[in-house]
């Protein structure tokens, strides 16, 4: 299998810590452009002069996902850089606090809900869009056992789980008429220090 990024270009959100900042990593080790995103803007920054400094092309961009019109700007400033889109890794997210749910508020519903679940379809959006133009290109949505399984006290972030499995889901029934490829891994994020770093 060739695993060669060669001329690509990555997106990676999430991008400044934890698996965001490994996927990027990864990416440019295998020959790809790569656009590191994150609310986080100094960290992300730091972690794309380094991959710069190894000889890989990269850039930083400020990001919160939950935000529809800093997506949109993100995947502009992608392809206005570096002149396409092949792949994106949509993994930034956070956890909830631990609360029962009839004591959880309704801010914090918002909250995680505006990153873990508006923040894919925000993403997604506009990845599509510009894949669509191009007639290619991959997604993966990072998701969560939490997306399965559920454990007291963690309602609103099983919640946002699910539902961002379901959205994933019910794109790729449509995109299968196109050439992009759609994926979803699953992971355990309560052992990655999952926080607001990653957005």
């Amino acid at each position: 299998m060739n695993l060669s990024f060669e001329n690509k270009v990555a997106l990676v959100t999430g991008a400044a810590s934890g698996m965001g900042l490994a996927a990027a990593q990864a990416f440019a080790a295998e020959g790809a452009a790569v656009a590191l995103a994150d609310v986080n803007e100094t960290a992300a920054r730091s972690a794309a002069e380094q991959l710069v400094a190894a000889g890989h092309k990269a850039i930083a961009i400020r990001c919160d996902v939950s935000d529809e019109a800093q997506v949109k700007a993100m995947v502009e400033q992608t392809v206005s850089t570096f002149g396409r889109l092949d792949a994106a890794f949509n993994n930034a997210g956070v956890q909830s606090p631990i609360a029962e749910l009839a004591d959880a508020s309704g801010e914090e519903f918002d909250r995680v809900n505006g990153i873990n679940l508006r923040g894919v379809f925000n993403c997604m959006k506009y990845e599509l869009i510009q894949m669509r133009k191009q007639a290619s290109g991959a997604i993966v949505n990072n998701s969560s056992l939490g997306g399965l399984v559920g454990v007291p006290g963690r309602a609103m972030y099983h919640a946002a789980r699910r539902n961002r499995t379901y959205e994933k889901r019910c794109s790729r029934v449509r995109r299968e008429r196109h050439s992009d490829q759609c994926g979803m891994p699953w992971d355990h994020r309560y052992s990655h220090g999952l926080g607001d770093a990653n957005r």
